[in-house]
């Protein structure tokens, strides 16, 4: 919980409190009942509690835990512990019931430990988090889910042995799996586009080898592009292109650099063998269209739009300098793809352009801009 608030993942600070509130319930205060009615209301209530919660923070953001939305969750969070003490109340016993009543088929629930309904908040929740994964793939849903296996294990070994703890704990391991790879995908991806960000960019050229090609992208007139249709429709260009520069051939690998600038690295690969992959991604991304809204439909009535809409596109510039065994530093390569990337906007942008090859004094081939 420390370290999720300390990374502000504040998701994975209520799942973990939940769970924690859960698991000291289950080992502590139930077995401490006299009655079995009550430990039965109790892990009932807890059963149903435990993955609607999840499935809940699985669809909300990190909005703080001192936020006017993290009091929010305190306040739930309390008000839920208190209607499960309510619930414990012999005169609460007819509401209790509706928790514990078998509404389902024997043939479904006779394996069970847990109720009916609580059942039910499992498989709603199973299946809500294998739709989210299968659409794609995020560290906080994804634990999330394992979280809910878990805890499911653990209410089906009993709650108060040490197989049940064991799955609680497994289940707050997999939770602080998340903060760290997404204290990581803080440092080291770009929020906007999740590529690589540029501190990846300069770990992955020390660890590069001695022969290497680095294209820098550029995308073409990106600020008169932002002043026409807004700085919305700018990230939604900047993604697209991002979402192009992905899927480089060639085994390039793309960064974002900073603003509209993008690196592409391709490793053991030479200038004209990058070039080739580099100008099917300019193409590709100068024939990917999208679509803008104007920011006041009512006064968009210029050429191409169409009910406050437009369809249009970008292009890029590209400029890439290839290192081989000679005595340039990553960061001379970054310059000289830099220097080529300024030609081609000289050239009239939305082309690619290597930098130049020349023969220092002493006959040695090396890289100039």
């Amino acid at each position: 919980m420390l370290l999720s608030a300390v990374f502000r993942r504040s998701r994975l600070f209520f799942a973990f409190l939940i769970l924690s509130l859960a698991q000291i319930a289950v080992a502590w205060i139930v077995p401490a009942q006299d009655s079995p009615e009550v430990r039965r209301v109790l892990l009932d209530a807890i059963a149903f509690l435990l993955p609607a919660n999840l499935v809940i923070l699985a669809f909300v953001g990190d909005k703080g835990i001192v936020s006017p939305a993290g009091r929010k969750w305190l306040i739930s969070i309390a008000v839920q512990v208190g209607c499960v003490a309510i619930l414990c109340w012999s005169r609460m016993a007819h509401v209790a019931a509706v928790l514990d009543k078998d509404f389902l088929p024997a043939g479904i629930t006779g394996w069970s430990k847990i109720s009916s309904a609580a059942l039910v908040a499992f498989a709603v929740a199973a299946i809500v988090f294998a739709v989210c994964l299968a659409r794609r793939h995020r560290p906080v849903e994804s634990s999330m889910a394992w979280t809910v296996v878990a805890a499911f294990m653990a209410l089906q070994a009993g709650g108060a042995d040490s197989l049940s703890a064991i799955y609680f704990s497994t289940a707050g391991l997999v939770l602080m799996v998340a903060v760290v790879e997404t204290s990581y995908a803080m440092a080291y991806r770009d929020e906007l586009t999740q590529l690589p960000s540029r501190r990846a960019l300069n770990e992955a050229l020390v660890q590069m080898g001695d022969w290497y090609t680095i294209a820098m992208v550029d995308v073409d007139h990106f600020k008169k592009f932002n002043d026409t249709y807004g700085h919305e429709a700018g990230d939604h260009a900047l993604r697209l292109v991002a979402s192009r520069l992905a899927a480089v051939t060639g085994g390039g690998r793309a960064y974002r650099y900073g603003g509209e600038e993008f690196a592409v690295v391709f490793p053991a690969k030479s200038a004209e063998e990058a070039g080739a992959s580099l100008e099917r991604l300019r193409r590709t991304i100068a024939q990917s269209s999208f679509v803008v809204r104007g920011q006041d439909r009512r006064r968009k009535a210029g050429k191409g739009w169409r009910n406050g809409e437009k369809e249009t596109s970008v292009t890029v510039s590209i400029g890439l300098a290839e290192r081989t065994d000679y005595a340039l530093s990553p960061n001379d390569v970054l310059k000289l793809a830099d220097k080529a990337l300024y030609r081609a906007k000289a050239k009239g942008r939305n082309c690619t352009v290597a930098a130049r090859r020349a023969r220092t004094s002493a006959g040695t081939r090396a890289l100039a801009s």
